[in-house]
């Protein structure tokens, strides 16, 4: 199992909360006498997309009790993206787009779908932001202007 916690310039939550996280979750790890690390490194997500990503890690968990396995958020992305079909064909095969090639409406496409999938999960923390609406909102103003 691994625990992330992410600390975000934007994140209006206290970094104090954050720390005593990191705090309680090494405590714990030492007590049990097991072995951790520690990574510290910048996010390099792009922002405008960092929504869509944390969906995906909501919705994770929802998928791996509905399957029986393990799902992570790059799963997740990947099904949703099929799903969509945003998608290339390469010698037959379905090959994922980046995102950073998907217009407005297919933005809004893989958003439609994975608030479907947070609906039918009965999913909690699915939606996005008003920080995550307004970075998306902002990277396609400046892409729709080139």
């Amino acid at each position: 199992l691994m625990n992330k916690i992410n600390f975000y310039i934007s994140n209006k939550r206290p970094w104090g909360d954050l720390q005593a996280q990191v705090s309680e979750l090494m405590r714990n790890y030492l007590s049990e006498g097991k072995d951790f690390f520690v990574s510290f490194g910048s996010d390099k997500t792009s922002k405008q997309f960092r929504g869509f990503y944390r969906i995906c890690g909501v919705l994770a968990p929802y998928f791996a009790e509905s399957q029986g396995v393990l799902f992570d958020k790059d799963m997740v992305k990947e099904y949703i993206k099929q799903e969509c079909n945003f998608v290339n064909i390469v010698k037959g095969h379905k090959i994922s787009r980046s995102l950073k090639t998907a217009s407005v409406k297919e933005m809004k496409a893989l958003i439609e779908k994975s608030y479907e999938i947070g609906a039918f999960f009965d999913a909690k923390g699915y939606e996005l932001t008003s920080e995550e609406k307004k970075a998306m909102n902002e990277y396609y103003k400046l892409v729709e202007n080139d």
